[in-house]
């Protein structure tokens, strides 16, 4: 269920994939216990649909337990756990939360270069984004010293 459900996100299928995420969260929090990596995986793909379904108040507090989760099991060090701080900026940042995304996406940065080393595509793709953030929060500074 969990291969289908992300084959139906990644056709975006989201509505179905949403209601599969769910249904296989509820039989793996049985089963396995949230603190399982399966568990988590299935929590973090199911915040992703909700981003891309645009409920991005439920997707970020699912990203929120995802990311204490995944510090608390696997450190902060871990590419899981900086994958979930970029995907937590990422909503953070939709939800016009513009100083914390910048915040986290800086802190992002930074382990990734620690970790993984300043030439990894991860590295290199969260420098991007942080980039688009900052050339978006000036562009939208401008507009608004514009009609003041």
């Amino acid at each position: 269920m969990h291969a289908l459900a992300s084959t139906l996100q990644s056709r975006g299928q989201l509505e179905e994939a949403e209601r599969m995420q769910r249904e296989v969260l509820a039989l793996q929090n049985e089963i396995l216990g949230q603190r399982h990596p399966h568990t988590i995986t299935t929590m973090h793909n199911l915040a992703s649909t909700l981003r891309s379904r645009g409920q991005l108040e439920e997707a970020e507090s699912v990203q929120r337990e995802v990311l204490a989760l995944d510090n608390e099991i696997l450190g902060q060090r871990h590419p899981d756990t900086i994958t979930s701080m970029h995907g937590l900026a990422s909503t953070l940042w939709g939800l016009g939360q513009c100083e914390e995304a910048e915040n986290m996406m800086v802190e992002v940065v930074a382990l990734r270069q620690e970790v993984l080393g300043r030439r990894h595509p991860d590295t290199i793709s969260a420098m991007s984004y942080i980039s688009s953030i900052r050339i978006q929060r000036a562009t939208l500074a401008s507009t608004a010293d514009r009609s003041s």
